[in-house]
């Protein structure tokens, strides 16, 4: 999965670059403490330059305003001087009853489009999966495959904020996401592979997320005041935080994934054979983000998704609304039934990691929604019946994984532009037609129509059928 991961990410960051947006848009913070009731917390007005978000679609700005420099960046005078009580955050995620029913953000419960979205995952949950396609190219190939087989997409995309930090300042996954909410009705998930200094002390020595890429960036550091490591993740949560409120304003909610895949040592935030006290290093960069984003900048578009998928990595269960795991089968058996044996696994395997984020609150259970958040092959519908592994969402990660490529890693298309869906990994466009008519997958096609956007198919599949021969 990493070797994958590795080439498709390498060719999406040269893609990405040859279009690059430097839309970003911005506001003014506030905050000067941290949080003694983060659920309370106030922050006192910025003195810094500002801008507002974008003013399209509602343009409502319902969080708090975010301290920008001169030059349109974070303010690190006025972000350095909120830091996260780290005993005070777990001592008010344990005073909360835990009620799977709700989410854990009580700014989302202000937000009626993100509270749209809640009741509807929570209305199919356990009845239906929602059909899920991890998006990285502008090409979007990936959909292309889709429609062509079954005039259908899949409900939820997936985005990365992989090109809003560190050497890149591409808003293109953002512009995506909103145009996908808004134009086409869909729903968007997000993770982050986040890049930071390959050497904390030479920036310009380049940035990665790969842990076998960096020389010299301590995550102990990471979540230490006063250290380069804590300077650089505190700006870039908060570079992060101007995203997502540019979505918020747009009315965009999103399911967001940071840290995932931590239970592994190839990103850096990653357990990395590390004892379990220096583990709880993750628990506090998980309680730092989600108190700089929920308490500080209190922004109300957020679902969290936890992929700690460890004991090591558990979190209270108030931290977190999904819990997901990714797992990449990489047998040569590729049928429906070896598949659904796989995946039954790892859906006992999600239940299992949730027991440890349980124990944090005194609980069996968490009662959470579970998902298969990465995998490389489209599950069999009726093999989620028959084990009864009722995921809330799966998503396929992008690229071969959906369509075939050449010897350097391009699309191979026909005339049409229309790319080969890859037997490989099982997409035939019959496989496609049976899954996507499936009662218990929700394609975007069964997707009820929010009130944040219309239901119209994108652009570039209306381009696609335009002016395709035949």
């Amino acid at each position: 999965m990493k070797k994958f991961l590795s080439i498709m990410l390498a060719a999406a960051m040269a893609l990405s670059l040859t279009a690059c947006n430097n839309s970003s848009a911005s506001s003014e913070s506030s905050g000067s403490s941290a949080a003694e009731s983060p659920a309370d917390s106030g922050a006192a007005a910025s003195t810094a330059e500002s801008q507002a978000p974008a003013e399209s679609g509602d343009g409502q700005l319902l969080s708090n305003p975010i301290a920008l420099n001169s030059e349109g960046d974070i303010d690190m005078d006025t972000a350095l001087a909120y830091e996260t009580d780290y005993e005070a955050m777990k001592a008010y995620f344990e005073s909360r009853e835990v009620d799977p029913t709700k989410p854990v953000s009580e700014n989302a419960q202000t937000n009626e489009k993100t509270m749209e979205v809640w009741n509807y995952l929570r209305s199919v949950y356990g009845k239906q999966v929602i059909t899920c396609q991890q998006m990285m190219g502008n090409e979007c190939y990936e959909d292309l495959v889709f429609y062509n087989a079954t005039n259908d997409l899949t409900a939820m995309k997936g985005y990365d904020f992989i090109f809003c930090t560190g050497s890149y300042h591409s808003d293109d996954m953002i512009d995506e996401a909103i145009e996908w909410s808004k134009e086409s009705g869909g729903l968007c998930a997000f993770t982050w592979h986040w890049n930071v200094p390959k050497d904390i002390d030479n920036p310009e020595g380049g940035y990665a997320f790969y842990t076998s890429e960096i020389t010299n960036f301590s995550q102990v550091n990471a979540v230490t005041p006063g250290t380069k490591e804590y300077e650089t993740v505190i700006h870039d949560i908060d570079l992060i935080a101007t995203k997502i409120q540019r979505m918020e304003s747009e009315g965009v909610t999103i399911l967001f994934r940071p840290l995932h895949e931590a239970s592994g040592a190839w990103f850096w935030w990653g357990l990395q054979g590390r004892d379990s006290a220096t583990n709880e290093v993750f628990q506090k960069l998980w309680y730092m983000i989600y108190d700089r984003l929920e308490n500080y900048h209190k922004l109300t578009n957020i679902i969290w998704v936890w992929n700690g998928q460890n004991p090591h990595t558990a979190i209270h269960p108030n931290a977190f609304d999904i819990e997901g795991i990714d797992r990449y089968y990489d047998q040569e058996d590729i049928s429906a039934e070896a598949l659904s044996t796989y995946y039954e696994k790892c859906y006992g395997e999600l239940a299992g990691y949730d027991k440890y984020c349980a124990e944090l609150a005194g609980m069996e259970s968490t009662g959470k929604m579970m998902a298969l958040t990465e995998c490389g092959y489209i599950p069999d519908p009726e093999g989620i019946k028959a084990a009864n592994t009722m995921w809330l969402y799966y998503m396929v990660w992008n690229g071969d994984f959906i369509y075939e490529t050449d010897a350097a890693g391009k699309a191979m298309v026909d005339l049409n532009g229309t790319p080969h869906p890859n037997p490989k990994k099982g997409i035939t466009n019959e496989m496609l037609a049976e899954y996507f008519s499936n009662d218990l997958y929700i394609t975007h096609n069964k997707l009820p129509e929010f009130s944040f956007g219309v239901r119209e198919i994108p652009q570039q599949i209306k381009n696609w059928e335009y002016f395709r021969i035949g």
